[in-house]
C-alpha cells in the first residue's frame, strides 16, 4: 500500500481544523456523536511513549519503544447549550458513575489526507473521557481529557461532520 499524499498545496501548512476528534457513545440504543474542540484554542494528541534507552558495551545507544499512551486534553471545554457530550459528562459527574467514563469510542479523522468520501480515520474503542474540574469565573469551564485505548481500527469516513459513516479498512 502506498503512503497517501497530503491534499495540500506544496508548502501549505495543514490547519488544525483538519485533524478532527469525534466522541461517540450509546444513549439507549442510539449512537450519539459530537465533534470535540468547540471553543478550545489548542489541543494536541500526546502519545506519552514508554521508552527504554540502553547503551551497550561498545558505547552504542539503543532505544526501545514499548508502547504509547495517547491522551488529548480539551481545556477549556466550556459548558455550552446543545452540547450532548457536556450534558452526558455532567450527568455522570452528578451521579458519580465513574465506570461510565470509559465507555466511549473516539475517532481521529485526518482530513489533510484523502478527499471527500474517503478521509482516513482511526476508530479507538473503549476510550475514557475524564472531566478534570468544573467551575470558572465568567463562564463554566469543564476541562476534559481523552485517554485513547490503543484498540484501533483504521478506515475512512465519508464526510467531515458528526453524522459520517465509518468504513473499516479491508483485510485488517
Amino acid at each position: 500500500m502506498a503512503v497517501a499524499q497530503f491534499n495540500l498545496a506544496n508548502g501549505q501548512r495543514a490547519e488544525r481544523k483538519l485533524l478532527i476528534t469525534v466522541a461517540e457513545w450509546m444513549e439507549g440504543n442510539q449512537e450519539t456523536r459530537e465533534i470535540l474542540g468547540t471553543r478550545t484554542e489548542d489541543s494536541s494528541i500526546e502519545y506519552n511513549p514508554d521508552i527504554e534507552t540502553t547503551t551497550d558495551i561498545l558505547g552504542i545507544n539503543y532505544t526501545d519503544l514499548n508502547r504509547t499512551q495517547p491522551q488529548q486534553d480539551f481545556d477549556p471545554y466550556l459548558i455550552l447549550g446543545g452540547s450532548k457530550l457536556g450534558a452526558k459528562l455532567n450527568d455522570i459527574r452528578r451521579r458519580n458513575a465513574l465506570s461510565e467514563l470509559n465507555q466511549f469510542t473516539v475517532y481521529v479523522i485526518t482530513a489533510f489526507v484523502g478527499s471527500a468520501g474517503a478521509y482516513p480515520a482511526e476508530r479507538h474503542t473503549d476510550c475514557s473521557i475524564i472531566y478534570n474540574s468544573i467551575g470558572g469565573d465568567a463562564n463554566v469551564n469543564f476541562p476534559i481529557s481523552v485517554y485513547y485505548s490503543n484498540k484501533i481500527t483504521t478506515g475512512t469516513v465519508d464526510k467531515l461532520a458528526d453524522d459520517f459513516t465509518f468504513t473499516a479498512d479491508s483485510g485488517l
